[in-house]
């Protein structure tokens, strides 16, 4: 079990060197998904007993030095000290590539460390070695950390080192193909975030197409019909009621142009026609947004006049009852 094996490690630090033990607790670790890396970061510092002393024992920050100078396995286990001097030192031991998407997060939680120290450590790490890492880990790894930019407050500047590894076009053709073979998870916040890197472009027209997931084939629907990706980069308050003091978050988005890779026309045409009304709602908004440059809208607005959907007639009652 994972927990004995930490507290094994634990208790025997700076007595004997445990290196089979060690590399067991790495290989599980390892094995942990990406995304639970905050609830894990706090139980293996506790599991391992790191930080805790006897009076009679040796300082463990100078011990914890020395074992990473002749194991520097142990930085990987150390990035989870409670000492932000330790998890420093960690960070500048690393010269390797994380092993795992988990690993992985948990260099860019320490991008989000309460110490400023220990983020600045954590940029000139990832600088270092993420470029390194394979394009399964750092995509696998992606899917868990492109929503956690507005989720993980501590971190400013120093999220855009991960921008610019999101943004490699084989990380994201391999976070497209997981948007567009997954069912279920929340896939459309993911492409939501993706969109601020161009190079998802490409990958747009096949997820609107055949997605398996209704809403990520909505939202690509809607990027490619209006020709413009957007994407969240934080909220504010918007007033509600001034006389009660009402007010309510919003969404702050940032957009960018975007090249349609068939005309407008037969993008809402092949929208029109999905399984889901999710996404034949798109079309439609998308038919009142763009109708004025088409000029075969009629023939598009018959398309949602016997829609199943009450809320895809609308629409259409709408583009019938308001002519260009």
């Amino acid at each position: 079990m994972l927990v004995e094996k930490l507290s094994a490690v634990g208790a025997r630090l700076g007595r004997e060197l445990v290196d089979r033990e060690l590399a067991d607790i790495l290989d599980e670790l390892s094995a942990l998904p990406a995304s639970a890396i905050v609830h894990a970061s706090r139980e293996i510092g506790y599991a391992a007993r790191l930080g805790w002393y006897k009076r009679s024992e040796t300082p463990k920050r100078g011990l914890v030095q020395e074992l990473m100078k002749e194991k520097p396995a142990f930085a990987w286990l150390f990035l989870f000290h409670p000492d932000g001097h330790v998890r420093e030192a960690a960070l500048n031991a690393i010269n390797t590539p994380p092993a795992s998407p988990f690993f992985f997060a948990a260099l860019a939680w320490r991008l989000n460390d309460w110490a400023p120290q220990v983020r600045w450590a954590a940029a000139r790490c990832i600088t270092r070695v993420l470029h390194r890492a394979t394009t399964e880990i750092a995509a696998d790894a992606a899917i868990y950390l492109l929503d956690r930019r507005l989720a993980w407050g501590r971190w400013r500047d120093e999220v855009e080192i991960l921008d610019r590894l999101f943004a490699r076009s084989d990380v994201i053709a391999a976070l497209a193909l997981h948007l567009h073979e997954q069912a279920t998870g929340p896939l459309a916040s993911r492409l939501r975030h993706a969109l601020r890197h161009a190079s998802i472009d490409v990958h747009l027209l096949h997820l609107a197409t055949s997605a398996r997931q209704p809403s990520v084939r909505a939202i690509a629907y809607q990027c490619l019909i209006s020709g413009k990706a957007a994407w969240i980069v934080g909220f504010e308050r918007i007033w509600i009621d001034k006389v009660f003091n009402k007010k309510r978050y919003v969404p702050r988005l940032e957009t960018r142009e975007i090249r349609r890779p068939r005309p407008v026309a037969d993008l809402i045409r092949q929208a029109a026609s999905d399984k889901s009304a999710s996404v034949r709602k798109i079309a439609a908004d998308g038919l009142i947004a763009v109708r004025s440059e088409l000029e075969n809208a009629d023939e598009l607005i018959a398309a949602f006049v016997g829609d199943p959907s009450p809320a895809v007639r609308s629409r259409a009652d709408y583009l019938l009852r308001h002519p260009a």
